[in-house]
């Protein structure tokens, strides 16, 4: 419980810091400098949302103004554990006639770790409800409560934050709060820097900590991206991502490089994604570190607006 109110009063400063910041700023008088400035620093922000939405990016389904869902058939092999399937939901649906802030959401639990680390978050298949708290300028509120396939009882508190600085950069910043029946109170805190290159290409760097009552220590992770639009119907992305953990003993578990490249076929709903990936990983400090080969196949079926139109 001790841990539960420190995670809850740091989150608060977290909180409470932008939304001033942002109260204070909107009392100025807007200017031509202001609208200028407004047009320089939306084009790495836009093209950062973009790849998130080509790519299938959590967040870019969660945050979305629409209902997003993704129907995910993947297969996996990797040198050491064979070959693996799966079958997954993720996204969110609107629910505007119980409330215009209201959404379920599925897959939430899947996608924090997987983001940096290929094959390192858990399948949970989980579904919950997504309440918008609050919405306005660059910060974002949303508090969510679900259970997984074991039926475990879960609920979060999750805050955004996101600024473009200059032509060029965009910084975001997500602190995550959650109370799991199985695994108690903990946080997951995550940092995304951006830099546009060009028109259609992005260097990305995304860094996590996760601390909780039943993690060893801080188990932290970072990932290094490039990304680049090949036509309209096609992107790739090749990244370099450690983890590891502070307990016991502070040290990186896997190293891990690889490749992303994903393409729309036959129907602007169905895409195809190949990701090869060589990783060097051990269980333990005394381990010897491991090379594995491993690729993962997927396609995915993607129900949105957008895409209801293109068909129409």
């Amino acid at each position: 419980m001790l841990l539960l109110l420190r995670i809850c009063r740091a989150g608060c400063l977290f909180l409470l810091c932008p939304f001033a910041a942002a109260q204070t700023a909107s009392q100025a008088p807007r200017s031509w400098i202001d609208n200028s400035y407004d047009y320089v620093t939306t084009t790495t922000d836009t093209l950062a949302q973009r790849f998130d939405s080509f790519f299938g990016e959590p967040d870019a389904a969660r945050e979305s103004a629409d209902s997003v869902l993704r129907l995910v058939s993947e297969a996996e092999w990797t040198e050491d554990q064979g070959t693996d399937t799966k079958l997954r939901l993720r996204g969110k649906v609107d629910l505007p006639r119980l409330n215009q802030r209201l959404s379920l959401v599925f897959g939430e639990e899947n996608d924090y770790r997987n983001d940096v680390l290929p094959r390192s978050g858990p399948d949970e298949g989980d579904v919950g409800i997504q309440y918008r708290l609050l919405d306005i300028a660059r910060s974002r509120i949303d508090v969510s409560a679900g259970t997984n396939a074991s039926l475990d009882f879960r609920t979060s508190v999750r805050y955004r934050y996101m600024r473009p600085v200059g032509e060029r950069l965009r910084l975001r910043f997500t602190e995550r709060l959650y109370l799991k029946e199985s695994d108690g109170a903990g946080s997951i805190t995550r940092g995304d820097v951006d830099f546009k290159l060009s028109t259609d290409s992005l260097l990305r760097f995304t860094a996590d900590m996760e601390y909780g009552e039943e993690t060893d220590g801080t188990e932290w992770g970072g990932r290094l991206s490039y990304l680049r639009q090949i036509n309209q119907s096609a992107a790739l992305g090749y990244f370099a991502a450690v983890s590891g953990q502070s307990d016991p003993g502070a040290r990186a578990n896997t190293y891990a490089v690889g490749l992303r490249y994903r393409r729309n076929i036959f129907r602007p709903w169905i895409f195809v994604e190949a990701e090869p990936a060589h990783l060097w990983r051990r269980e333990t400090l005394s381990d010897p570190r491991d090379p594995v080969w491993a690729i993962s196949f997927r396609i995915e079926f993607l129900e949105d607006i957008a895409n209801r139109r293109a068909s129409r």
